[in-house]
């Protein structure tokens, strides 16, 4: 089993929500029937949302590469043949990002570039060549660009308390390092879904320390998975995550309904 940046959150959000009582620390379907289908049977295929496949489809106009299952994603158009407004701010996004590109001359060495060892795995989007040097570029394209209170907010005020967003930039860093023989530069290009002309660079630098800290919680949740895998899974069913699973159909531990909520009132307010 080896082990990546979002099977790394996935987790913590399924082990935390498990085994923290009633009070989730996490919200959505952290159901852990549903993690072991995605991540360890890998029985899934889930139909991107509507935001996952804008930024499917950003990615590759502006670097050519091709979602997991391979076929070209084609772009929603209205009922005159054109690209509706959404997409028409994808595909001028992505035009920026060939302009800046251009800028700064660099040099697309990979894409879509797969890295292991012994315990972790990465898919990096860009292993490029900027300044004469190699780096690491992750594309993000995004509402959120100047969200400082969402988990998944790029405000850089705030960004470097988000552990959702920065774990990334270490897994990827650490790889690197062990893959690669190098330390190699990591940073974010943040492309904004609701104005083509507005976009950030982020070079992540990380404590030196963190990274030991980093593959020590990355041998600790390889040793939770076997744990939980000895054990079972634990089924987290409630009717607003249930209904929309997909597992749906075939899961014994499914909410089909909702259940009574009981308040107790006491007449005081």
């Amino acid at each position: 089993m080896k082990i990546s940046q979002s099977l790394m959150k996935e987790f913590k959000k399924y082990y935390y929500s498990a085994y923290s009582g009633p009070e989730r620390l996490y919200e959505g379907n952290n159901c852990g029937l549903l993690f072991k289908a995605k991540y360890i049977d890998k029985s899934l295929i889930i139909e991107p949302s509507d935001s996952m496949a804008e930024g499917i489809y950003f990615e590759y106009l502006a670097t050519g590469a091709l979602p997991k299952g391979g076929q070209v994603p084609q772009p929603k158009m209205t009922l005159k043949k054109e690209l509706t407004a959404v997409y028409q701010r994808i595909t001028q996004s992505a035009e920026l990002f060939h302009r800046i590109i251009d800028h700064y001359e660099i040099k697309i060495l990979e894409k879509a570039f797969f890295i292991q060892n012994d315990h972790m795995t990465g898919l990096l989007d860009l292993l490029v060549e900027w300044d004469g040097s190699p780096a690491i570029i992750d594309l993000k394209y995004t509402g959120l660009i100047d969200d400082k209170w969402s988990n998944l907010g790029w405000n850089t005020e705030t960004l470097h308390t988000k552990e959702d967003l920065m774990i990334q930039g270490v897994h990827y860093k650490y790889l690197a390092r062990e893959v690669l023989g190098m330390d190699i530069p990591f940073y974010f290009w943040i492309f904004s879904s609701k104005d083509p002309t507005d976009m950030k660079i982020i070079k992540q630098e990380n404590d030196e320390d963190y990274y030991e800290q980093h593959f020590s919680d990355v041998l600790k949740i390889k040793d939770l998975i076997l744990n939980e895998l000895e054990k079972g899974f634990k089924p987290m069913p409630s009717y607003k995550n249930c209904k929309e699973c997909p597992l749906f159909e075939t899961c014994p531990e499914r909410e089909a309904f909702p259940k009574p909520i009981t308040i107790y009132y006491s007449g005081q307010t």
